[in-house]
């Protein structure tokens, strides 16, 4: 039997035909790459996140007008709710930011320790005077380690750790002690942190650094004065909570802020002790959590020392719904003491010490928890995976109508010790999130904040005259790995 010329052809293009349909399908079954790289006993995990936002804000309450010597929540001038005023500019009507935070981070493993940097350069294009950051975080332009640290851990499935070096830190709903993640540059503390499990409590205690001991130079501002020499910022802290059901689980807090010179201008000479209590749980789409805190201690006055008491209360509850698009229902309160501006006895204005500048009171930053009452809520949609959109109303009043108004970023707006009304006014905020692609979130938002009379009483004060404010922003994160 004699075989054509096509078959001797056919036989072997239908074997190399079989492999490549083989190989594509292997290769279209493959796991995905690892993110980290091992070599030899060694693991590598590398890291990089870029964020650009656009901000534009209408009328900003905290630019312009009065300009304080200090932005420390607890610090007072003489007969004043408000830091001393050391200069007057003109009221800033139009306010354009353009920020830029890069980190590039790499982590390696061996074994039960794990050692951690990561470079973080921040800034803002334009004037950075303008960009305001919280106590904990470095000036701008800033280019330096966000996170640098050791850790030795457990290996055993059992938590046990600690953690030596710059690093995050976030406790509770960050309320008090949080990385504040929005914020142009973030927050991250030089500090030992030790961490164990016992049965089903999670105990971690950390002792931080927020301002160096030494000594001040001895010209300031041209002028001669004496050596300031000091032991600095300490926080120190304790924080338990008891797992007891997946909608039940307490937290208790305890946190000493030691501050003495030489300090930061978000700092005042202060012994501040806080004491937190929380309850929340999480489950089948419904979340909660109940806060309340307690501080005590004594702080430097104008002239003299007083005693300091003051109190804070937190509540939120969401239930996300089996609805069309995901509906999720968020409501929540919060209130907080404030000082009445009689200038002597006991100070009860409540200072947050490190909190998250919006995620739990106003997306727009517009208060803080400190003097404050607010109560509002949230409506949220995710029709597409890829897509959620938010939102949002609150009311805000002064807890004091004659004590200090604080934003988010604990930067002060003002205070009027004869103000008539507490009433702050009405926030309205929308947000939309969009992943065209898992390593790329595209964020957008606007918010309305209709001044009521209490605030608008302050800004004509300050030299900040304003009705509405408005706040828009665009901004847009990539992340590897993801």
């Amino acid at each position: 039997m004699i075989r054509s010329p096509s078959l001797r052809l056919l036989a072997p293009a239908s074997v190399v035909l079989s492999l490549a349909s083989a190989s594509s399908r292997a290769s279209a079954q493959a796991p995905p790459l690892s993110e980290s790289m091992v070599i030899g006993a060694w693991t590598f995990r590398p890291s990089l996140e870029v964020r650009v936002r656009g901000e534009y804000k209408r009328h900003p309450t905290d630019t312009g007008g009065a300009v304080y010597g200090s932005t420390a929540v607890l610090a007072e001038g003489y007969q004043s709710t408000n830091p001393t005023v050391i200069d007057a500019l003109p009221a800033v009507n139009n306010q354009y930011l353009v920020s830029e935070r890069t980190r590039l981070g790499l982590a390696v493993d061996r074994g039960p320790v794990t050692a951690a940097l990561v470079l973080q350069d921040a800034r803002v294009f334009g004037d950075s005077r303008a960009a305001f950051v919280g106590p904990g975080e470095p000036t701008l332009p800033s280019l330096q380690p966000f996170e640098a640290y050791i850790d030795v851990h457990a290996r055993t499935g059992r938590k046990m750790f600690f953690r030596l070096g710059r690093q995050k830190v976030t406790w509770g709903d960050g309320r008090l002690v949080s990385a504040n993640d929005w914020s142009f540059t973030g927050r991250s503390l030089d500090a030992a942190r030790f961490g164990t499990q016992i049965a089903d409590i999670d105990i971690e205690l950390m002792a931080a650094m927020l301002a160096a001991p030494g000594g001040m130079p001895p010209t300031v501002g041209g002028a001669r004065e004496p050596v300031r020499e000091g032991l600095g910022a300490q926080l120190y802290g304790i924080d338990a909570t008891w797992h007891i059901l997946p909608l039940l689980h307490v937290e208790l807090t305890g946190l000493a802020r030691i501050t003495r010179e030489p300090f930061p201008t978000n700092l005042t000479p202060s012994d501040s002790f806080v004491i937190d209590a929380r309850i929340y749980g999480d489950h089948r789409g419904f979340h909660y959590a109940a806060e309340g805190a307690y501080q005590l201690g004594k702080v430097a006055s104008y002239g003299t020392e007083r005693a300091h008491q003051a109190f804070a209360l937190a509540a939120r509850a969401g239930l996300e719904t089996s609805l069309p698009a995901h509906l999720t229902v968020n409501a929540d309160v919060a209130y907080a003491t404030g000082d009445d501006g009689t200038f002597d006895g006991t100070q009860k204005r409540f200072d947050p010490l490190l909190p998250d500048q919006r995620a739990n009171l106003s997306p727009m930053s517009a208060y803080a928890w400190s003097n404050i009452l607010t109560a509002g809520g949230n409506v949220g949609l995710r029709p597409l995976d890829e897509l959620g959109l938010t939102l949002g109303y609150r009311a805000a009043l002064l807890a004091s109508k004659s004590g200090r108004w604080t934003t988010g970023d604990l930067v002060p707006v003002g205070a009027k010790v004869d103000n008539t009304s507490a009433f702050l006014g009405h926030e309205i905020d929308y947000a939309m999130k969009i992943t065209p692609w898992k390593p790329i979130d595209i964020d957008a938002g606007y918010g309305l904040m209709i001044m009521g009379d209490g605030a608008r009483a302050i800004l004509r004060d300050v030299g900040r005259p304003a009705t509405l404010q408005h706040w828009a922003y665009l901004q847009t994160t990539v992340r590897a790995p993801w």
